[in-house]
């Protein structure tokens, strides 16, 4: 038995009590935030997903939705419903996770009994308390299940590389069958997450490490052809997703849209290739000049996960894992992190702070080592074959008996950062009740029951799914938001909008909140709040004053004007001519005749909905002016001009008109 190791039975079996104990101890405190309804976003996503048995977004996470569609079925006997469940799910795989976390710190933590388990119980509980881990733990997602596979992992690698049973069993069956198993699990959590593959090569420098000749001589073709089945047979759980795209399985991935259908998904070679490998979500990667800069943020999210306590215990634990010769570990979590930490600022998506969740893991590791560390008096000896060290004979006696209670005294650190935290976790609750507060809502508008519903937020539509999916409501709508296919239909709220308007073949249209600045490309008209109508183009007739000046990549068309005692109205009409490269603001401006400025009015064009970096060429857009006057002003000269950036940069020189307009 590798040193460092259990030694007995009744060991083992005491370790896998407390385990179970400490798992269900985290399920407890994190069900109590756990959201107990329909999520937006792309927990709202699972719930519906799941339930349907049906797709979800790129890359499918089809073992996800197969898990959560049996589990939610199973608690629907107990009137749980379908969206408590998928989140409490998401609580009980980061329980297991913890769990098999202290487990594996047992295997591998140097120390006598009460010093390892008191090292291996600070290595779970900082896991626990990872603020990232335990908001993934409240709502459906994805991250804690990728969590327990890699947990699950290394222990199946730790296993493997026992050296006294490698040597004793190179030729038998315990060596096949833990190879098979390991394989197994790199498969079925490839098939969840595909940087799964970003653990292979740190295995690989693992068993290297921990014992080159045993696996030189248990090695043979048969075995290796036993663990490539092993780990390719999960991957046919990719079928689900040809088997469940249709319109039956995902009606949300086959909406309608005026006599047509928005099918997301196809039934077809490439369509797959593209899902899986997550291109039919523009998923990419970024340049050297982005990743450097990301390197901000990455410093920011490491600081405030632990904090200096924290890091200082990671810095312990290396030179542990150092004192002790276990090059194997090292080895394993020192590629593994900066293989995945080197992935994280390369990789161009909006969440990547989730994509740290695994480099935590390595982390609260290398703080059980530091534990461990201090437990010992770092009087360690180095390992053998890669595996555990004890702590060395001798040192103060004193020092032996103070350990435990100084092991006892680093637990601050997980309930400080539990505790830290705690308020963040209590508003995933709050949001699930404003998604279920604002769907009623604008079901109770009453909207026609073909309307076609819009949002600038994917993560405001997605619960329409649910209540379409789940409860069999609002079923003849159709829920549109930017980005809802990769394509220049859906590029931001105005080109959704007009899509609508223009392939939805006299489906009416609605916006699901209020966005006054889209007034500047359609003509809207409230309806039952929340809802407001679109119907039709903002500057459908012509203006009533013509101008028709060229300015920039612009054209003013002309203005409309309407005076009362105090106060002008002014709407301009601009022709895009050419694409503008930033968001202007548009200054309007009004003189008297002896050229004094009277008043002036200064406003995004555009506003936050529709800036002027999404007017497109060919639009003709209102921008709406309320210009207060003084007592007795009286304007005659109009001046109207963009600008843009904190040194106000001008667009074009400033257009001069006369104001009012000759009759």
């Amino acid at each position: 038995m590798t040193p460092g190791m259990v030694k007995s039975s009744d060991g083992t079996r005491l370790d896998r009590q407390i385990a179970f104990v400490i798992g269900a101890i985290i399920f407890g405190l994190l069900l109590r935030n756990v959201a107990r309804d329909l999520l937006p976003g792309d927990s709202g996503e699972f719930q519906f997903a799941a339930w349907r048995w049906g797709l979800a977004h790129a890359t499918g996470y089809p073992l996800y939705l197969l898990v959560g569609g049996l589990w939610q079925r199973l608690w629907s006997v107990l009137a749980i419903s379908p969206a408590f469940a998928l989140n409490a799910l998401s609580a009980v795989f980061a329980s297991i996770t913890v769990a098999l976390l202290y487990l594996l710190g047992n295997r591998w933590l140097p120390g006598p009994p009460v010093v390892r388990r008191l090292a291996a119980g600070l290595a779970a509980a900082m896991f626990a308390a990872n603020p990232t881990l335990r908001s993934q733990s409240l709502a459906a997602e994805v991250y804690t299940l990728h969590a327990l596979f890699v947990v699950a992992i290394l222990l199946a690698a730790q296993r493997l590389a026992e050296p006294g049973d490698v040597v004793a069993d190179a030729t038998g069956r315990r060596f096949t069958r833990r190879l098979v198993t390991l394989a197994l699990l790199l498969g079925l959590a490839f098939t969840h997450h595909a940087t799964t593959l970003l653990l292979i090569p740190p295995l690989l420098i693992y068993f290297w490490l921990a014992s080159r000749p045993p696996y030189v001589r248990a090695w043979h073709v048969r075995k290796g052809l036993w663990a490539a089945l092993a780990f390719l047979l999960p991957q046919l759980l990719y079928l689900y997703i040809p088997l469940r795209g249709g319109p039956d399985a995902s009606p949300w991935y086959h909406q309608r849209l005026g006599d047509g259908t928005l099918a997301l998904y196809t039934n077809t070679w490439q369509s797959f290739v593209r899902f899986i490998s997550g291109q039919s979500i523009s998923v990419g990667f970024s340049g050297v000049d982005q990743a450097y800069a990301n390197t901000q943020t990455a410093i920011l999210l490491w600081a405030r996960h632990f904090e200096w306590p924290g890091l200082l215990l990671m810095g312990a634990g290396v030179v542990v894992l150092v004192r002790m010769r276990a090059w194997p570990i090292l080895g394993l979590t020192v590629s593994y992190l900066v293989l995945h930490q080197f992935f994280n600022l390369f990789y161009a998506i909006g969440d990547i702070f989730v994509y740290y969740i695994p480099l935590y893991l390595v982390a609260c590791i290398w703080i059980g080592f530091g534990a461990a560390g201090i437990g010992t008096a770092f009087r360690v000896d180095p390992v053998r074959a890669g595996g555990a060290g004890e702590e060395a004979e001798g040192g103060a006696p004193g020092l032996q008996r103070l350990a435990p209670v100084l092991l006892v005294v680093l637990f601050w650190l997980p309930l400080q950062l539990w505790t830290q935290y705690t308020p963040l976790m209590e508003r995933v609750q709050t949001e699930s009740s404003i998604a279920r507060a604002n769907w009623e809502a604008i079901l109770a508008a009453q909207p026609p029951d073909d309307a076609i519903l819009v949002s600038n937020d994917r993560n405001e539509i997605v619960p329409l799914f649910y209540l379409q999916a789940v409860e069999g409501r609002g079923l003849g709508h159709t829920g549109l938001f930017p980005l809802i296919a990769p394509d220049a239909r859906f590029a931001d709220i105005g080109a959704t909008v007009q899509t609508a308007l223009d392939a939805g073949d006299g489906q009416p249209v609605y916006l699901i909140k209020a966005m006054p600045d889209l007034r500047t490309r359609f003509a809207l008209r409230p309806h039952t709040v929340p809802l407001v109508e679109i119907t039709g183009a903002a500057a459908a007739t012509p203006p009533t004053v013509r101008v028709d000046q060229v300015y920039g990549p612009l054209r003013l068309l002309g203005y409309d004007w309407a005076r009362t005692a105090d106060q002008v109205q002014i709407d301009l009409h601009w022709q895009v001519d050419a694409a503008l490269p930033a968001d202007y603001t548009t200054t309007v401006q009004l003189f008297d005749d002896a050229g004094n400025k009277l008043a002036q009015d200064d406003r995004q064009a555009g506003g936050d909905y529709y800036p002027t970096s999404h007017w497109k060429p060919g639009e003709t857009l209102l921008d709406r002016h309320m210009v207060d006057l003084p007592s007795g002003g009286a304007p005659v000269q109009l001046l109207v001009g963009m600008y843009a950036g904190p040194l106000a940069v001008l667009l074009a020189p400033p257009l001069e008109l006369p104001f009012p307009p000759p009759n």
